[in-house]
């Protein structure tokens, strides 16, 4: 294998890890052990409304009650912070597909600081999914709301509801703010986020993770639009693996990255990773293009092309001469097409999986994945540049 530098060897590989539950759709195999409160109208949400000073007692009796019929399993704790009432149904959907292929203890904390008093409530639920056979296999659900000047709380509540010492994965589903601080993140193994969903990059988004990294060196960031861009960067490392090909690497003279308007944030991190494993320096900065010189002392440019498609990013496209390495995506398939052309042919084209670009895909891919990313923070901090140049 050729020593490539956009792709390091342990990026190269998944580590899959086994499924839980069974390929029956969920009306089948899915049963809540839990009851709708009826003062929570939420939809897809159910819960034993229980005092939080009980959760354990109310555990207990919930496992009890099911008499061997149901195994429970835990191999992390996940916690879930999400904004608002409304997203704890979408944010429990979520958890219950996620335990198909993850067993966890999940915690779900929501908040509703405009709320006109302060109040603290919890509910207890299961996902069950059938492991072969009868047998079902469950991993609770603790869902808390936090209404009013409550989030202060948030902290203890978590560390005080993890399950033993197992590792724990903090998924936040809101924008970043005070909350995430030291206290908070202290016992953070890795911390789950999804940077295309920043709707102010221009803010710092990119500077606060990677002060975030600088201060807890133990906590890995965990990127789902880093995520989304892995099968692209294995394809392009993939093309460039053959001897001749790497060669060329430090004489592209321009980079063309076609992507959905809604994934201008992705396309960006695409470039930062390509601007940090090539070692390429930023020079002119245009609304939709910046310049770079190799460290060949070639100078190319790298444009973004925005276009109405169903992939994130449906091509990307590296040129040296009247040579194009490209790759591409057409809208709703499962591959991306792999081909180096020349002026009058092309002498290779590959057939490569495009992975999925669902949630539930992403965070499995994610989670199976694994390593701790320390590409993506070379990649973030490119980024950063191009963001505080008003980008």
């Amino acid at each position: 294998m050729t020593n490539d530098p956009l792709m390091p060897h342990e990026e190269r590989r998944l580590n899959p890890s086994p499924s839980l539950s069974s390929s029956l759709p969920t009306s089948q195999t899915d049963e809540t052990a839990s009851m709708s409160h009826p003062s929570l109208d939420i939809p897809h949400f159910s819960g034993f409304q229980v005092e939080i000073h009980q959760i354990d007692r109310e555990l207990k009796k919930l496992w009890e009650s099911e008499q061997g019929s149901a195994t429970r399993a835990s191999l992390i704790n996940l916690a879930v912070y999400c904004d608002g009432i409304k997203e704890m149904g979408v944010a429990t959907e979520l958890i219950s597909e996620l335990t198909r292929s993850h067993a966890c203890r999940a915690i779900l904390i929501a908040t509703e600081p405009d709320a006109p008093e302060n109040r603290m409530q919890a509910w207890i639920s299961a996902h069950c999914h059938v492991s072969g056979g009868s047998k079902q296999v469950c991993c609770e659900q603790l869902s808390f709301l936090l209404e009013g000047d409550s989030r202060g709380l948030i902290p203890n509540l978590v560390f005080s509801h993890l399950d033993s010492d197992l590792p724990f994965y903090l998924w936040w589903r809101a924008k970043f703010s005070e909350m995430l601080d030291a206290q908070f993140l202290s016992r953070v193994d890795r911390l789950i986020f999804d940077s295309q969903n920043c709707s102010s990059p221009k803010s710092g988004f990119h500077q606060r993770l990677a002060q975030i990294a600088a201060e807890k060196p133990r906590l890995i960031l965990c990127d789902l639009n880093w995520t989304r861009t892995l099968y692209l960067r294995q394809a392009l490392a993939q093309i460039f693996d053959h001897p001749d090909h790497l060669a060329q690497l430090e004489k592209i003279e321009s980079v063309t990255l076609t992507h959905s308007p809604l994934y201008r944030c992705t396309a960006v991190l695409l470039a930062g990773w390509l601007v940090a494993q090539l070692h390429w320096k930023i020079e002119k900065i245009s609304p939709n293009a910046f310049g770079y010189s190799s460290t060949s002392g070639v100078h190319g440019i790298l444009n973004f092309k925005a276009l109405d498609s169903a992939a994130p990013i449906s091509e990307c496209t590296l040129s040296v001469g009247n040579t194009e390495f490209k790759i591409t995506r057409e809208p709703n398939s499962e591959f991306l097409h792999a081909s180096i052309c020349h002026a009058n042919h092309c002498e290779l084209k590959h057939l490569l999986p495009a992975g999925k670009d669902d949630l539930i895909s992403l965070l499995n891919e994610e989670l199976r994945l694994g390593g701790k990313h320390q590409v993506y923070l070379k990649a973030i901090t490119v980024t950063e540049d191009l963001w505080r140049a008003n980008f």
